[in-house]
C-alpha cells in the first residue's frame, strides 16, 4: 500500500484528495534533488569543461558567467518549475502569492546582512583552526582555488559589467536556488514531516548542494534561515530577497576590496590581515545582537499571519 502524503500543518499522515501532490513527498523531493544535481552539476559542469574549459581565467571569466547563468536556468530553474507543476498542480501553492510589506522586506535585509557579518567573524576564527601539517597544503590550496575561482567570476571593470556579475552572481541564484529549495524542496519535505523539520532538512540540503566545504557552517545557518522566512512569510519572495541581498553584498565587498587592493594610495584602508580576537567577537556580537533585534521584530510585524491554532506555526 502506498504511504500517504500529510498534511502541511500536521505531522500525521492523512489522505490527500485529488491529483496533487502525484507522488508521495519524501520519495518526490529525494528523485528531484538527485535529478537536478545529476542535470546541473554534472551535465552542466561537464558541458562547461568541454566547451570553455575547467578552469576560471581572466580570459574566460565573461564567457564563464554566462555559461553559469544559462547552466541555471535550463538545469536548475526549468526542471524545478516542470516538476513542481508535475507534483504540486499550483504554481501558487508552492511558492507563495501574498505581497510582504515595505516592513518585512527592509527588517529581512538587516536580518541577512547581520547574519552575513556575524559568519565572516565566524569564518576568520575557523581558519586560525590548526589542521594536521600533512593536511594544510591540500586544504589551503582548495580555498585557493576556490576564492580565485569567485573573485574572478565577480571582478569587473566597467559599470556595465558590473551590472552583468549582479546579474549572474547576485540575483539569477537568488530566484532559481529559491525557487528550487525554499519552494519544491521544502513543500514537499514539509507535506512529509512538519514545517520545522521540513524548512532544516531544506537548509542542510541547500548548504550540500553548494560544494564549498569552508562555508558549510554559514551556508547551514543561511539556508536554515531562508526556510524561516519562507515559512513565516508565505511566499518565495522574502527569502528571494534575503539571498539576493547576501549574494549582493557578497559581490559588492569583492569588488571594493579589488579596487583598493589595486590603489596603492587606498591600501591603507585594507588594514592588517592578522585579526585581533578582541575585534572578531565584539564584530560577531555586535552582528548577533542586530540580527537577533531584527528577528524579534520581523516575528511582531508578521504576526498576524501564523493562525494561534498551528501547533507547527514558526515562533
Amino acid at each position: 500500500m502506498p504511504e500517504l502524503p500529510v498534511d502541511e500543518n500536521n505531522s500525521a499522515a492523512v489522505p490527500v484528495t485529488g491529483r496533487y501532490p502525484r507522488m508521495q513527498p519524501l520519495s518526490f523531493a529525494v528523485f528531484a534533488l538527485i535529478g537536478i544535481f545529476v542535470l546541473y552539476q554534472i551535465i552542466g559542469g561537464a558541458l562547461t569543461v568541454v566547451l570553455f574549459g575547467s578552469s576560471v581565467t581572466q580570459d574566460n571569466a565573461a564567457v564563464m558567467r554566462w555559461s553559469t547563468f544559462a547552466a541555471q536556468i535550463l538545469f536548475l530553474l526549468l526542471p524545478t518549475w516542470f516538476l513542481m507543476r508535475w507534483q504540486n498542480g499550483s504554481i501558487a501553492s508552492v511558492l507563495g502569492t501574498r505581497r510582504p510589506k515595505m516592513a518585512e522586506i527592509l527588517l529581512t535585509i538587516v536580518g541577512v546582512f547581520s547574519l552575513e557579518q556575524f559568519f565572516e567573524g565566524y569564518l576568520i576564527l575557523q581558519d586560525k583552526i590548526p589542521l594536521p601539517t600533512s593536511l594544510q597544503p591540500i586544504v589551503d590550496y582548495v580555498e585557493r582555488v576556490i576564492e580565485e575561482t569567485f573573485r574572478l567570476l565577480v571582478h569587473a571593470n566597467s559599470t556595465p559589467e558590473l551590472l552583468v556579475v549582479f546579474l549572474v552572481v547576485a540575483l539569477t541564484p537568488a530566484v532559481c536556488e529559491e525557487i528550487l529549495f525554499r519552494g519544491l524542496i521544502q513543500k514537499n519535505l514539509t507535506l512529509a514531516s512538519t514545517k520545522t523539520k521540513g524548512l532544516v532538512w531544506t537548509g542542510i540540503i541547500f548548504a550540500l548542494y553548494h560544494l564549498n566545504p569552508f562555508l558549510l557552517v554559514p551556508l547551514v545557518a543561511l539556508g536554515i534561515y531562508l526556510g524561516f522566512l519562507r515559512s513565516r512569510s508565505e511566499t518565495i519572495v522574502i527569502p528571494m530577497i534575503a539571498h539576493f541581498t547576501n549574494n549582493f553584498v557578497s559581490v559588492i565587498g569583492e569588488h571594493v576590496q579589488a579596487n583598493v587592493a589595486s590603489s596603492p594610495e587606498l591600501n591603507f584602508l585594507l588594514g592588517s590581515e592578522d585579526v585581533g580576537l578582541s575585534v572578531v567577537v565584539t564584530m560577531m556580537l555586535g552582528s548577533a545582537l542586530i540580527f537577533f533585534l531584527s528577528l524579534y521584530v520581523y516575528l511582531h510585524v508578521t504576526s498576524s499571519l501564523q493562525p494561534v491554532e498551528d501547533p507547527e506555526a514558526i515562533v
